[in-house]
């Protein structure tokens, strides 16, 4: 398995967007995509915070 496929924190995996979108919980998916900061490098999900993505890479803003 390649770095990109593990989740950096597994403790926390419970409370990442995918699991979340796995578990039918859209509402709180919803809620950690209003402002997108980073992505999810295992699966392209943007979020507000690093900690609700298995693999966080920053959003690069374009000047």
């Amino acid at each position: 398995m390649g770095e990109k496929q593990k989740c950096e924190h597994p403790a926390r995996h419970k409370a990442h967007m995918c699991k979340l979108k796995k578990d039918g919980r859209m509402e709180e998916f919803d809620r950690h995509t209003e402002k997108p900061i980073v992505y999810c490098n295992k699966c392209k999900v943007q979020a507000n915070d690093p900690l609700v993505v298995c693999n966080p890479r920053s959003i690069k803003v374009s000047s």
